[in-house]
Order: C-alpha cells, then structure tokens, then sequence
C-alpha cells in the first residue's frame, strides 16, 4: 500500500483509484449487462481463437486434456447452428478421460514427458517451460462500459483498464501470449478409445441410433493454453457522467505531467504505477470468492491509454483439437473423424451406409473374419474382442433358410434346390461365419435363378414349373436385402474389423 507520507499525488491517487476499482468489481458481479452484447463479446473472442484452426473453450478452464471424451447429443446440423451462434459448444457431458499411452513414443524425439510416478500433464505442471510452446494472433475489439464492465471475455484488465482512463468507450487488443501445447495422435488414442467402448458397451448401447437420431462421441486429442493474456487500450470516448469539470481522471493521477527534471518524473512514474498495483491487489483481496484466480497489473500508461498484464498461476486452456465418432447400433465408435471440420460445416463423421453389401463384399468380410479368428488364437486381445463383437452380430439369423436356395448342378444346369426353406442354418452355435456363408449363399441362389431364366435350355430339377422362379427370385432378393438391413446395425463395428485387418500388415504387433 501507499506510504502515509507519499505525495499528494500519491494520496490523491489512492482516494481516487480505491473506491473506482471496488466499483468496477462490484459492477463485473452484478451481472447486469445485456444478453444479446454478452454473447456478441463471447462470440468475437471465440472466433479469435477458431481463426488458429482450433476449437474455443469457454469459459477458460484448467481441467481439460486429450483423452477427455465427451457425449454429443446434439444433431450435426443444431451443433453447427449452436457453434456458430455462440462461437463455442459447452463440454458438459464428460463420460471418460483417457489416460493416454502413446505420449513417450509420440514425443520421443522431442520433448521430455516424465515417467510412471509423473506422466503428462502433471510432469509439466511443475514447469510448463519443457512443454511445446504455441503463438496466437492478436485479438482487437472495441468496446462500450454500456456493454456491461466484464464484457463476457476471460480478462478482467479490459473493464479495470476503462475505469482508469475514465472512459466509457476504447479501442483495446488482447495478446495471448506465454502459450503452450501438448498432444497425443488420434491412432493410438482412437484404441483406446474403441477398448474403453467394448468394456462399456451396454452403457453406450443406451445411444445406439434411434428414430433417426445419432449420438456422438468427441475425443480431446490436443489442447493450448496460456498463462498471460496482455491487454491495450485506447479511450475513444471519456466518461460523461461522474467527473466534474476540471476533475483528474484516475489516469492523470498515474502520469505526472512532464517537467525541467526528467528524473524525478520518471521515479513518480514508477511509484504511482507501482502503488495503482497495490490497489489492485487490495481490491481484489476484498472481492476474494467472487472474482477467479490470477494477478492483474499495470505495466504502463499514457494520456488515454492503458496497458494491463493479466497473469495466472497455472495454464489456461482456451482451444483445443479432436476427433468425433458415431455411437453405433451396437454401442461402438465409428471411424475417427476431425471434431474441427464437423463444427465448420466441411464434413461429417461416417454413418452406417444404406447397405452394407455395397460398402464390404462378402468375399471380404470372409477373409477378414478369418484372419482375426487366427490373430485370435495368437493371443492377440484386440481380435479376440472384434471377433466377439462380430459374432454378436449372428444373433440377426433365422433359425433356418428364409428361403429356398437354388444352384446350377453343372456349368450349364440343371436348377437344383441345395437347401429347402426352414432347413437348419448349420450349427446351433452362432457365428458371424454363419453370416458371410447365408450371404454367400444367397448370393449365389439369385445369380443360378437369373441364369436359368435367362437360357430357356436349363432344366429345373423335379417338375417345378419355371414360371414360378419369378417368385423365388424375390424370395431370396427380399431375403438378402432383410440381411443387410439388419447387418446396418454392426457397421461400425464390421468397419472396425475391417480397418484393424487391413492395417496388421503396418502395426508393431
């Protein structure tokens, strides 16, 4: 605090400059500013920060990392309206935070990241020096005290800024400066997100698509943060109300007016600089349960205009980057897609196809089931589960033929019938094998119908009437389509079996 025996200038300073300042923090908790320029304000500083290809966290928050994994409920068109409305979407629905393995091998070429008894985060918690420094753009704004004094933006130095210079309207900027990162890559996380699901499966089954709803799921794989946010502004307009004519404004009090000796200029300068933090510091000591953490002080001051650096004791994360992935019938995510592009309106995560016969041939579903079956038996967990996961799928079949299914006896005939309609689809154990296999079947039954309607020359075993093939056509047409429906509801995760087996070749196994 000011010394007693301080200058008049001093002493002024503090009569003046104590009660402003209780003023301005009573006003930024009142709440009493209009809706509509609050969410402007928010809006402006949100998209500062889209304009660095990242998402906006609002309010400012110490508590989020990759790995966090979000319910969205939200259709992709109202979180686009919402997003674009707000400048933000709310993480509100957190399910699961991740604790990522794939930091070390991420990072081994760069960056330390700790061991077992300090991972990330908390290894950089203690010094955030060692971790991936990130620059921002430099956020401008004009703004009215009119607005309401907290102006909906995560620094206080805007509205304790307006008070000194005794104006009611500025020019000011915001640098986001002393900015960190850290990561981890969507593949490895997307893993361990896919094991989180299937051990959790009947929990996420409860937001299967339903009437036309999809849920989703969005995935925190890196977040920015920073320490100081440094504020500039300019008045463009002084106070009308509450200063008399020929009353200091508080940023008079603060710069001496220039004389003979520059020296002592200079040292009263630095002491009204110095006591006007003080008085911050104490306001803010009586605000203390209102107001958040966090140091705020002058750094200069001129005619008009003000300079204010906001410090906090830890990082603050204001953006982040992820992936979003469709909650499929079976409960399971769907393959990875960028959070950023969703919310910008460039793309949409993978819904399940109108047919599943026009994304996998059923060749392909064989020769995938087949190998992780092998991989299986190796011991290798991750098959182990998507074979589970598969044979769930089983559960769709009939008890027997839907159909009757017809082949050729030779290359040109006859028509024989290999399996009649309700004869038992092999074992009584079910499993996605018996899928691809009914598949195939059928499959081939229509291309034998088709082939001997075709070619007046074929015969039909017994004395089945070839008129009637018209009917068993649409028999087995009807019988593949009602299949692949139904297949509709695991496509997330044939495409997850599909993917993993695709990949074997390239993973360190």
């Amino acid at each position: 605090m000011i010394n007693p025996k301080a200058s008049g200038t001093a002493r002024l300073l503090r009569q003046c400059l104590a009660g402003t300042l209780l003023v301005v923090f009573a006003i930024g908790c009142a709440h009493k500013m209009k809706e509509v320029r609050l969410q402007d304000v928010a809006k402006n500083w949100c998209e500062t920060i889209r304009a660095s290809q990242i998402i906006a966290v609002y309010p400012l928050t110490e508590d989020l990392q990759p790995g966090d994994v979000f319910l969205v409920q939200l259709p992709i068109q109202e979180q686009q309206k919402a997003y674009n409305g707000k400048g933000f979407l709310p993480l509100d629905q957190l399910v699961h935070r991740i604790q990522p393995t794939g930091y070390v091998k991420f990072y081994e070429r760069s960056f330390a990241v700790g061991d077992d008894n300090t991972p990330l985060p908390k290894y950089w918690l203690a010094n955030w020096a060692k971790a991936p420094n990130a620059k921002f753009p430099t956020y401008t704004f004009s703004v009215r005290s009119g607005g309401g004094f907290n102006l909906a933006l995560p620094v206080q130095g805007v509205p304790i800024g307006l008070s000194l210079m005794g104006a009611d309207a500025a020019e000011g900027t915001i640098t986001i400066g002393d900015s960190y990162t850290f990561g981890v890559d969507a593949d490895s996380l997307y893993d361990q997100l896919v094991e989180w699901a299937r051990d959790h499966q009947q929990f996420l089954s409860s937001f299967a698509p339903k009437n036309g709803a999809i849920n989703y799921l969005r995935v925190v794989t890196r977040v920015y943060s920073t320490k100081q946010l440094n504020v500039s502004l300019q008045s463009s307009r002084q106070m009308a109300a509450g200063v008399t004519a020929g009353a200091p404004k508080p940023i008079d009090l603060i710069v001496p007016k220039a004389g003979a000796d520059q020296e002592a200029t200079l040292t009263a300068y630095k002491t009204n600089i110095s006591a006007l933090n003080d008085l911050i510091a104490a306001a803010r000591t009586q605000a203390e349960g209102v107001l958040p953490g966090g140091t705020l002080k002058v750094a200069s001051a001129s005619s008009g205009s003000i300079s204010l650096i906001e410090t906090f004791p830890r990082p603050l994360v204001i953006g982040y980057v992820g992936f979003d992935s469709v909650i499929g019938y079976d409960g399971l995510p769907g393959p990875p897609f960028s959070s950023y592009a969703v919310l910008e309106g460039t793309g949409r995560p993978e819904t399940a196809p109108e047919s599943t016969s026009e994304l996998f041939s059923n060749a392909a579903l064989s020769f995938v089931y087949a190998a992780l079956n092998r991989l299986k038996q190796e011991g290798d967990r991750k098959a182990e589960g998507l074979v589970a996961g598969l044979d769930n799928a089983a559960n769709l079949l009939p008890p027997g033929y839907p159909c009757t299914i017809w082949g050729l006896g030779g290359a040109s005939g006859p028509l024989i019938i290999r399996h009649k309609v309700g004869d038992q689809l092999g074992k009584a154990e079910r499993s996605f094998a018996q899928i691809t296999e009914l598949r195939g079947k059928l499959i081939d039954s229509i291309d034998a119908i088709r082939y001997a309607q075709q070619n007046p020359s074929v015969t039909i075993e017994g004395s089945y009437e070839k008129a009637r093939l018209v009917d068993e056509l649409n028999a087995n047409v009807s019988s593949l389509t009602a299949i692949n429906a139904s297949l509709k509801k695991y496509s997330t995760m044939i495409k997850s079996a599909v993917l993993y087996a695709i990949a074997l070749p390239h993973k360190e196994r």
